[in-house]
């Protein structure tokens, strides 16, 4: 099935509809100012969102993707992740995926780091994160110097 999708970036009078988009898929995820946030729409719907919040030394931490339970499996995670790609050229970025998902954000330029190889405000959260049996791991995606 291959589904028209636009992405487009949210301005934060539009948060409060990520929000719901993110309660309706039972995710706990909310979208705050002061974020990038980004949606993937298909017939004028939301059916996937990100959000990349800024952190210490020009840094940005991607989390919160979250694709529609009902259309998961037709590569809208992707062309999301395509749609921001000139937003991921113009930063560094950090993530914790679950590792069953690495191969997905290396597609998107990510690579693993060791958790000690990490800055110690991203180290902190991901090994307390471990803690509570998270299966995830920490990819960076460096700022692209050709932009």
């Amino acid at each position: 099935m291959n589904v028209d999708i636009t992405v487009e970036r949210v301005e934060t009078l539009s948060l409060p509809l990520v929000n719901r988009f993110y309660k309706q898929c039972r995710y706990s995820a909310k979208a705050g100012r002061g974020e990038v946030v980004y949606v993937a729409k298909a017939d004028g719907n939301i059916v996937a969102a990100v959000r990349l919040t800024p952190k210490q030394e020009g840094y940005h931490f991607l989390r919160s993707m979250c694709v529609d339970p009902e259309m998961r499996g037709q590569g809208i995670g992707r062309q999301l992740l395509l749609g921001i790609q000139s937003f991921l050229d113009s930063t560094a970025c950090y993530c914790y995926p679950f590792s069953h998902l690495l191969d997905f954000y290396a597609a998107a330029g990510f690579y693993q780091i060791d958790d000690d190889k990490a800055e110690h405000w991203m180290r902190e959260p991901f090994l307390r994160y471990c803690r509570q049996g998270r299966d995830i791991k920490i990819m960076v995606r460096e700022l692209n110097k050709d932009t």
